[in-house]
């Protein structure tokens, strides 16, 4: 399997790991057991503790349940329940908070996470051109290829949104693998344009290269422009 296919399978299982997330996350929380049920339980445990009183005197009182480090947040509902370090919460959407504050809030923090691989695809599509001796028109294909499938995937972001489809709450893993598929579609569509441009010779280069078209789509492309956000002079 070629690394690009790697790389859309990583893609896939990444934003499906998302949609649980935020599945589970917005779950109903469970209701507080019933006095009934807290009375049951107490009466096991002094069951519990009473057959096997003998064994814990002979090797020690057992060690208290371990205390909560705060290190982990248990998020889940619906059957499905996953540990979020603490510290990873900050960076998901906070209650009572919108869209443009959440975004004000992460997006320095995102920018500068994504910097060093936006120089480090475009240090790979220099030396690609270099040993592909790639020409101006092939050059201005890939910059409309890799333009086209932004826009598409911006318009299928919109248009989820919209319809409420991504929206944190109402989102499903039925959904969430249909927009990763279109997504994935526009990119591919992108990498079959590139490489339509390119000659025999130019192609057998690119596969022995570690430039990657999906990979300098996603790093190269601006997509905080897009969501209206213009960095100061």
């Amino acid at each position: 399997m070629s690394a690009a296919a790697w790389r859309n399978i990583a893609i896939v299982l990444a934003f499906a790991c998302v949609v649980l997330w935020w599945r589970g996350r917005r779950g109903p929380v469970p209701a507080p057991p019933s006095a009934a049920a807290e009375r049951a339980a107490g009466g096991a445990a002094e069951r519990d503790r009473g057959e096997h009183g003998a064994r814990r005197d002979h090797r020690g009182a057992e060690p208290d349940d371990a205390e909560d480090t705060g290190e982990d947040v248990t998020v889940g509902g619906g059957g499905f329940s996953i540990s979020v370090p603490d510290w990873a919460m900050w960076f998901a959407p906070q209650p009572g908070e919108n869209l443009l504050d959440y975004r004000d809030r992460v997006l320095p923090f995102a920018q500068a996470a994504v910097a060093p691989h936006r120089d480090r695809v475009q240090r790979g599509l220099a030396d690609f051109a270099q040993v592909a001796e790639l020409d101006s028109a092939q050059r201005a294909e890939l910059d409309a290829a890799v333009d086209e499938a932004a826009g598409a995937i911006q318009d299928r972001v919109m248009q989820g949104l919209l319809s409420g489809e991504l929206l944190p709450g109402q989102i499903k893993p039925s959904g969430g693998v249909a927009f990763a598929r279109d997504v994935l579609q526009a990119v591919d569509g992108a990498d079959q344009r590139f490489q339509a441009s390119l000659r025999d010779d130019q192609r057998a280069a690119l596969a022995d290269h570690p430039f990657d078209v999906a990979d300098y789509l996603v790093f190269s492309t601006r997509w905080e422009d897009m969501l209206g956000v213009v960095e100061a002079p």
